[in-house]
């Protein structure tokens, strides 16, 4: 982990959903929630293809997938999979969601996202659950530019793959971040990373970008958005408001 979360807030703990962890402790609940992406090539030599990040979020009891459609657009649903059961399990989600293109969207980005949603009750993981961020309406990013944001991911360069000795070293990235503006492309914004250690930023398209903010219960971590590209220490994502559209939980594009 780049940065310790306990440090930023200055609290001995905070809620994540309607749970509170120890501050010391929330960087490592979140990781469970930004997942490398294991595409099936069917290839027997060479069986994945590793394709960045992915956020899992849960909303009541319907739990999803985001990535975006650039990161697997050469790969049917069903070959791109997430681990579960502490990596043990790979699992392709039971349905896709996404926006298709058409005149008034053909220039947008927030069509690059897309989610696969998985009926819990289609898998023989008792916890499946438990794999998926609780996504609470409340805490959600109000668009403050202020707000303190912090993401998650698989960088590129931090992976290394060995077949011949059946060996592979994932390593996730965590690391601050500040607004640097919003696009004239509709729910697209900048971030500049202001982490210290350095890392390219190819792998983090799908991942999560979380904001800490303070309530009248003290301080709560919400989802801000999904990163969608990245380069020269600053990310693009696209914000909370359109992830509530296409899941289906929030107010209709």
């Amino acid at each position: 982990m780049i940065r310790d979360l306990s440090t930023w807030v200055g609290a001995t703990a905070v809620r994540i959903g309607k749970l509170w962890v120890p501050s010391r402790q929330a960087e490592a609940t979140l990781a469970k929630y930004t997942k490398q992406i294991f595409c099936l090539t069917g290839n027997e030599n060479y069986p994945y293809s590793f394709r960045g990040s992915a956020t899992t979020v849960r909303i009541a009891d319907r739990c999803f997938a985001l990535w975006c459609r650039h990161q697997v657009r050469d790969f049917t649903p069903d070959n791109v999979t997430i681990p579960i059961e502490d990596g043990t399990v790979l699992v392709s989600g039971s349905s896709l969601l996404s926006v298709e293109e058409d005149d008034g969207n053909a220039d947008e980005e927030f069509k690059d996202i897309c989610a696969a949603e998985f009926l819990v009750e289609n898998y023989k993981s008792p916890k499946l659950e438990k794999a998926f961020f609780p996504l609470m309406e409340e805490d959600v990013w109000r668009g403050n530019s202020d707000a303190n944001f912090y993401l998650f991911g698989y960088p590129s360069e931090l992976r290394s793959i060995d077949y011949e000795e059946a060996r592979l070293h994932l390593q996730q990235a965590v690391t601050s971040a500040e607004y640097n503006g919003a696009s004239q492309a509709r729910y697209l914004h900048s971030l500049k990373i202001t982490g210290k250690k350095s890392f390219t930023q190819d792998g983090l398209s799908g991942g999560p970008v979380y904001h800490v903010a303070k309530g009248r219960d003290g301080f709560c971590i919400g989802l801000a958005g999904i990163i969608v590209r990245g380069g020269n220490h600053n990310v693009h994502f696209v914000d909370i408001r359109f992830v509530l559209s296409l899941l289906g939980a929030g107010r209709k594009i």
